[in-house]
């Protein structure tokens, strides 16, 4: 059976979507079935091309037609690698090395790409991240790849690019939403809420102080200061007399 009869056989083209990304690219190697490629083409020409337009939207359309006839004329070896991030990685290499070229006329897709860019407020919020922390943003949120490949991508270590991703996260959502408001309270109930959280000063009682108590009562007919009863007692000297 030639490669002909293949192409036209309806179970070899289940076979072909049924193969993993890294045994089509094996099965294109070998043969050169343009279906083969056609499959690989079909999984990732959008996700590619979203990318690439985020990350240079003026040269995307040039870029990625570069991209694709280069990957059929001259498939790639992966030695292991994973299809998906073998096809990042060159297309980041791709876009760093055209950020030093001139800038190419805007077609009329790239017109219709910043329109769209305008009307989205999360690309909008994208779009305004520095190089490298859209790129990590990109490549970990929409593209899927791990924070290692990004790492390798970018050439930094692990930690700055796991900061880098959360410092574009903050970026992103303070561009969306900004600064958290916090209510608004008038002058004076600020005052009357902080002086509510002022403990209140407790006044201590000064003890009193016991009056002093004589061996011989009152004068007769006179009150008892410590009952308020009228005293019967005599004092010592009107008993002596008695």
């Amino acid at each position: 059976m030639g490669i002909g009869a293949k192409e036209a056989d309806p179970m070899f083209a289940e076979k072909l979507y049924s193969l993993s990304d890294e045994d089509l690219l094996q099965q294109y190697c070998s043969t050169r079935n343009p279906k083969a490629f056609r499959e690989i083409y079909q999984r990732y020409k959008d996700p590619l091309f979203r990318y690439c337009a985020q990350m240079n939207l003026e040269r995307c359309v040039s870029l990625m037609e570069e991209f694709w006839l280069n990957l059929l004329q001259e498939p790639p070896t992966l030695h292991g690698q994973r299809l998906k991030n073998w096809l990042y990685t060159r297309l980041n290499k791709a876009l760093n090395s055209t950020r030093s070229g001139q800038t190419e006329q805007q077609s009329t897709t790239g017109s219709t790409l910043q329109s769209t860019f305008e009307a989205s407020d999360v690309l909008s919020a994208v779009q305004q991240l520095p190089h490298r922390q859209r790129n990590i943003f990109l490549l970990f949120n929409e593209c899927n790849l791990s924070l290692a490949t990004i790492a390798d991508i970018e050439r930094i270590s692990l930690a700055t690019c796991r900061q880098e991703l959360a410092d574009g996260r903050q970026s992103v959502t303070f561009n969306l939403h900004g600064s958290s408001r916090k209510p608004w309270k008038s002058s004076v109930t600020r005052a009357r809420e902080a002086a509510e959280m002022e403990p209140t000063p407790q006044v201590s009682e000064k003890p009193r102080q016991p009056r002093a108590r004589f061996p011989w009562g009152t004068r007769k007919g006179t009150t008892n200061t410590a009952t308020g009863t009228p005293s019967t007692v005599n004092s010592p000297v009107e008993a002596a007399r008695a």
